[in-house]
């Protein structure tokens, strides 16, 4: 078996600084038990060591700023990447504090080999704001050691099995006990018999090691060389996706906002990709220090997957809506998802779709995030013969129903419709009209039309005799336009235009 490992040194500082610009980044530590445990490359550079109490770090750099771990965050933290990495294959498994073993044999072919499925995995993670040291071998354990060590080896794009265990037994002789699964008082026992080295210990007899350090060790190293079963417990990606940042300093301008946004926008993505899935809506939460947070809820026409397409509707809908005065923390939400259906790409995309024009869904989406929800909407028949009620509103994007299916067979039959109705029928002098085809009678729902007196119903027939005509009016403009007789009334109305 192919094992890989994407060990995140950083994770436990990472997971505070991601939201900001690494390049801009000010010096940031990582505190446990009031020590410094971890550094950026900034608080490095400002000469912070390893395990200098916080009071000497801030006298060393005042403009250090520090956080105090949390494992329950970096957990949280490992499970989402985790879910990410999904697309590489099914058998991921998280190892705290801050390392992920995946089984990715079966996927090279779809990365074209192993050395591009390890870049596509350093980008995912730098994406979403984590750097990673990378471990193969044949075992979890050994894939492990080797991603601590920054051990690479000289593994080809497609290894076979006998040079996957000969790098592993190999590569495994030079690796400094610290960077196994030893505890630190088995270590400080082989240091004090100056062994330093995995191969010394693989080398010595195995009754002996028993003997002195228990079975326990003797577990370990022979699932770390293959010879016993190391059996791992696999996530089970989760239905919903949640992530959310917290800033280091309040953010009161809306353009300061796109690093942050971006970064999570990202780990949608990959998110999405991972468990081939779209997100039908959105739901972005930005929240002051103190106060009600802001809600902004996003509807796509179809379903989304992009990066861009996902930032560039939220970053239009953000522009018309009003955040608190600073923002300190961001959170992102799919509450509704799909499942992913990859668009077919046309043979001459010039000709199916003219002068590069977007598809209507993104047209769609842009019209609601700049001028309100209610701007667009589709249309659907109805089961009613009048022409004023034969259609009905609906979602864009929305699947139309069986409502209309009675009165699109009707339509079938019947005799030419016009596109462009009238809200209400407007009067007409019959000395303008021509008429060219016709009548049609239509009954026009006397049982719609309640009695003064009673409320209910009333009785008296109402028809409409339809025709098509030409009208000419007193300007001399023409058209052709669908004009009705009231029977009743003894007049003439417009009902609509044909184009």
């Amino acid at each position: 078996m192919l094992w890989l490992c994407a060990q995140l040194p950083d994770l436990g500082l990472e997971v505070f600084s991601r939201g900001i610009d690494a390049q801009a980044s000010a010096p940031l530590v990582l505190a446990e038990d009031n020590r410094v445990v971890l550094r950026n490359k900034a608080a490095g550079e400002a000469e912070i060591a390893l395990g200098t109490t916080l009071a000497t770090a801030h006298s060393i750099c005042h403009g250090v700023r520090h956080f105090v771990r949390d494992r329950e965050v970096e957990q949280e933290r490992l499970r989402l990447l985790a879910e990410a990495c999904y697309r590489y294959g099914p058998s991921i498994s998280p190892h705290e504090p801050d390392a992920l073993l995946l089984e990715v044999g079966p996927s090279l072919r779809l990365f074209n080999g192993l050395y591009g499925l390890k870049r596509n995995l350093i980008q995912l993670l730098a994406d979403s704001g984590h750097e990673a040291r990378i471990g193969v071998a044949s075992t979890p354990l050994a894939a492990l050691a080797f991603a601590r060590a920054g051990f690479a080896g000289a593994l080809g794009s497609w290894p076979t099995t006998n040079e996957l265990d000969t790098h592993t037994r190999t590569g495994l002789k030079d690796i400094p006990l610290c960077y196994t699964e030893l505890t630190a008082s088995v270590r400080e026992r082989f240091a004090t018999m100056g062994i330093q080295r995995l191969g010394v210990v693989l080398g010595l007899p195995k009754a002996e090691l028993g003997r002195r350090f228990g079975i326990s060790l003797l577990h370990y190293l022979e699932r770390l060389i293959g010879k016993r079963g190391d059996p791992r417990s696999f996530i089970a990606p989760r239905e919903t996706f949640t992530s959310q940042l917290h800033l280091l300093e309040g953010i009161s301008n809306k353009q300061a906002l796109a690093f942050p946004m971006q970064r999570l926008a990202g780990e949608l993505n990959n998110w999405l990709i991972s468990h081939q899935l779209g997100a039908n809506t959105l739901r972005w939460r930005f929240a002051p220090l103190r106060g009600a947070s802001v809600s902004l809820d996003i509807e796509f026409a179809e379903p989304q997957q992009g990066r861009l397409a996902l930032l560039e509707i939220s970053r239009l809908k953000l522009d018309a809506s009003t955040l608190p005065e600073e923002v300190m923390s961001i959170a992102l939400e799919a509450p509704r998802l799909t499942s992913w259906q990859g668009r077919s790409r046309s043979l001459f995309p010039l000709a199916s779709l003219p002068f590069s024009a977007a598809p209507p869904g993104e047209l769609i989406d842009r019209f609601k995030a700049r001028l309100g929800a209610d701007v667009c909407h589709g249309i659907q028949s109805s089961d009613d013969h009048r022409p004023e009620r034969a259609w009905a509103r609906i979602a864009p994007g929305s699947p139309p129903g069986n409502k209309g299916s009675r009165t699109r067979r009707l339509l079938a039959d019947s005799r030419r419709r016009p596109l462009w109705l009238l809200k209400r029928p407007r009067p007409v002098p019959r000395r303008e009209l021509t008429l060219l085809t016709g009548p049609e009678r239509i009954e026009t729902g006397w049982w719609d039309a309640p009695s003064a007196r009673s409320g209910r119903p009333g009785t008296k027939r109402r028809c409409r005799d339809y025709y098509i005509a030409h009208r000419v009016t007193p300007k001399g403009t023409g058209m052709q336009c669908w004009v009705y007789a009231d029977a009743l009334r003894q007049r003439w109305f417009i009902h609509g235009y044909f184009s």
